[in-house]
């Protein structure tokens, strides 16, 4: 299986390029995942980018095949982890697309690394706020109890909106299934302690996707980042009927709408 070495931590990922992008024009992206889940979660969108552009999964630390060692979790370690990334895959730019918690990452990249970032795609981010703190700690403190199962017997059902199937649902148990509960608890906390990220330095083109019925990323805390955000360039698009499992939910809209992006991006740079 491949790894990569980022920082202290060994990352498992997959690229659609390993050779470099497919032609002169072509980008980059790099997608992190959110809580509770892995590289895998991007693989029914990806398909929609790979014939014109590079795509990076990667499963963060403590997450799916990405190995907990016991380390403090933060967000911003996330964030470093993926630009060590970029940089062990000799990518000097790129467009990061996160989801949930992701989406704090994503942010965070584009304030603290805006030489290294082209675009950013925020799918459904949750932005910190005082219910977050004690969900996540309710959850870092009943998968620690408990393992992983009360997790999966529960979000796939409560987490999603009314257009959702039951091999959706199946697909993300699986995903929650596959997580290691120390990990998982860990990355809790890290979103526990996140701190909004400076939202006005976010000056590159930016895409911000949400469900209209999402309970966890709320409409509220979208539009806050959404508004926040000092970018030129950047769309809100809501996706009607989908909750927080946005690529699984909606996999063929969420695809073509960073498709688009891809595409104003390249006019722009052109």
């Amino acid at each position: 299986m491949p790894f990569v070495q980022a920082n202290s931590h060994r990352l498992y990922y997959a690229d659609s390029h390993p050779d470099g992008p497919p032609t002169p024009n072509s980008l980059t992206f790099c997608f992190i995942h959110g809580l509770g889940s892995s590289q895998n979660y991007y693989y029914p969108v990806i398909p929609h980018l790979t014939k014109l552009h590079r795509c990076i999964t990667i499963d963060t630390y403590g997450s799916a095949r990405s190995p907990y060692t016991d380390e403090t979790v933060t967000l911003p370690g996330i964030a470093e982890d993926v630009i060590g990334v970029m940089d062990t895959l000799h990518v000097q730019k790129a467009v990061v697309v996160g989801h949930s918690m992701g989406g704090i990452v994503v942010t965070e990249l584009g304030a603290r690394c805006p030489e290294r970032i082209q675009g950013v795609v925020a799918i459904g981010p949750t932005h910190p706020s005082d219910t977050l703190v004690t969900v996540m700690n309710k959850r870092s403190e009943t998968v620690l109890k408990s393992g992983i199962e009360p997790m999966a017997n529960t979000i796939p059902f409560g987490a999603v909106g009314s257009r959702s199937t039951p091999l959706q649902k199946a697909f993300i148990r699986e995903l929650i299934l596959g997580q290691d509960p120390k990990g998982y608890a860990a990355l809790c906390r890290a979103i526990a302690t996140a701190k909004p990220a400076d939202y006005a330095a976010v000056h590159a083109p930016f895409l911000l996707i949400v469900g209209d019925e999402d309970k966890s990323a709320s409409m509220e805390g979208c539009q806050h980042i959404f508004h926040h955000i000092s970018s030129e360039q950047k769309s809100l698009e809501v996706l009607k009927g989908v909750g927080h499992w946005h690529c699984i939910e909606a996999a063929d809209e969420v695809g073509g709408l960073i498709a688009k992006f891809g595409d104003v991006l390249n006019v722009v740079n052109a």
